[in-house]
């Protein structure tokens, strides 16, 4: 996730340059300083950074009484200002879209908590979940007589299930067909296929390569409060929730030929880690 104090002083420093940029073609053409000064302005606050945008490209030149040759070098400052803005808020959008959600497993992508199910078809928790992981290992006791203490026999290795527990809030109609979505993606990955084929196999991730990583589980169960004690929102035909929690329990499962490529080794050797 970057660094938001120096994304901040980076924008900063654009918005000086720019206002800079301005300062110089209000000197060559003198007649637009008000609506350059307003420009400068409006360029140190994020939120009126394409506002800015267009009004520099909306501004006019003075028509007459000035020497072309500094009408033109007006406008040549005023372009840089304009790519200077514009790459500003490239650079603006970039940088929130990596703090809403990029940056995580493959190298730079989506690191929120994810089941991918049939065709694609995704559910992704907008709010941090609870997640809790098991794992074990079964031995059988051996008795042995006349002996002070129990000898153990190992028999297999298993993993344990994936327990979501997830914090849902709804707060405008858009997010609320979002939930709809999420319920229904939940129903439909617990159903066989009319051939009578069984559910699907879905794919778990979360936060990055080495946590959760494309996991093949199965959803044995899932549960969605809708609570009497929260308000509901309209939400195209339906009515949701403000707020309510899912709770997901999934099943990872791998194929015999998956497991035949098992290798300890590999695990110790940092291939995992």
């Amino acid at each position: 996730m970057p660094n938001f104090d120096s994304f901040a002083g980076s924008v900063g420093n654009i918005a000086s340059s720019v206002g800079s940029i301005a300062s110089q073609a209000v000197g060559v053409v003198g007649s637009v300083a008000g609506t350059a000064a307003r420009m400068s302005g409006a360029l140190n606050n994020i939120t009126s950074a394409a506002a800015s945008i267009s009004a520099l490209r909306s501004i006019n030149l003075p028509p007459g009484g000035n020497p072309v040759a500094r009408v033109a070098a007006g406008a040549a400052l005023f372009s840089g200002a304009i790519n200077q803005a514009t790459g500003a808020v490239g650079r603006i959008a970039g940088a929130f879209g990596a703090l809403a959600g990029g940056g995580g497993s493959g190298g730079g992508g989506e690191w929120r908590a994810r089941i991918t199910g049939f065709g694609g078809d995704k559910l992704i928790f907008p709010y941090t979940p609870t997640i809790s992981i098991q794992g074990g290992a079964s031995y059988e006791e051996v008795p042995i007589t006349h002996q002070n203490f129990s000898f153990f026999a190992y028999q297999n290795s298993k993993a344990e299930s994936i327990n979501i527990s997830a914090p849902w809030y709804n707060e405008d109609a858009m997010q609320g067909m979002e939930w709809v979505k999420a319920v229904n993606f939940l129903r439909k990955q617990v159903k066989m296929f009319p051939d009578g084929n069984p559910p699907f196999i879905c794919k778990f991730d979360a936060y990055g390569d080495h946590v959760f990583n494309a996991i093949p589980v199965i959803i044995r169960s899932f549960s969605v409060d809708l609570p009497n004690s929260v308000d509901y929102i309209a939400a195209g035909s339906d009515h949701v929730p403000i707020k309510s929690n899912f709770s997901v329990q999934l099943q990872p499962i791998y194929s015999r030929e998956e497991v035949k490529g098992f290798s300890l080794s590999s695990i110790h050797n940092g291939k995992w880690v």
